[in-house]
């Protein structure tokens, strides 16, 4: 007994070097105000700060990003792959400039290279409300459901899940096979649009 009392007299007093994440672990004031962090814990009991992922779409392609950091196989990666991801983020992007309100901070608008820039703004919302229906026209009416939830209104997977009563993990598979379809639409229509 009295070995183990020794050993955790020692080990009361030490604690992790990054438990308390320091000044320049979160990086400058500026980085700070642009960006929210969280803190996450590493596999080494240490802990780190991160940027919080903004929708839902960032998360899953972080985490597949990771497993393939990892060596992990194809099948057996969480999230979607970046093809996916630039379908998602590209239909995600053009429900954003859908919106009515004209008066949005300017840091949060992003733009499409392949939109003219110099466009009233009444005429490019209604440009991305155009693109907006013609791929929902395209599309299958479950991926519809599912890509409006998760890219559009920016639900987690876990709601969406739970709303429709599936089991853990088949909102990732339904997802995976939605932005499938919506890269095969996207590309369609790139077709269509040169072929003229």
């Amino acid at each position: 007994m009295a070995k183990g009392k020794r050993k955790n007299a020692f080990r009361k007093d030490v604690t992790p070097a990054s438990a308390n994440l320091q000044a320049a672990d979160r990086g400058t004031a500026e980085f700070q105000r642009k960006h929210d962090l969280e803190r996450v814990k590493t596999d080494q009991d240490c802990y780190a700060a991160r940027v919080k992922d903004k929708r839902p779409i960032d998360k899953y392609h972080r985490l597949y990003c990771i497993d393939l950091e990892r060596g992990i196989g194809e099948m057996y990666r969480r999230g979607i792959n970046e093809e996916q991801f630039r379908a998602g983020d590209r239909f995600s992007c053009n429900y954003e400039r859908t919106s009515h309100t004209l008066c949005k901070p300017l840091d949060n608008i992003r733009v499409q290279t392949s939109v003219n820039v110099a466009m009233y703004p009444m005429e490019s919302i209604m440009n991305a409300i155009h693109q907006h229906t013609r791929v929902l026209k395209e599309l299958g009416r479950g991926s519809q459901d599912i890509l409006q939830e998760i890219c559009c209104q920016e639900k987690t997977l876990m709601e969406y899940e739970a709303r429709k009563g599936w089991r853990k993990g088949y909102g990732m598979i339904r997802l995976c096979e939605a932005l499938e379809e919506l890269a095969a639409v996207f590309q369609s229509l790139g077709r269509q649009r040169r072929d003229r």
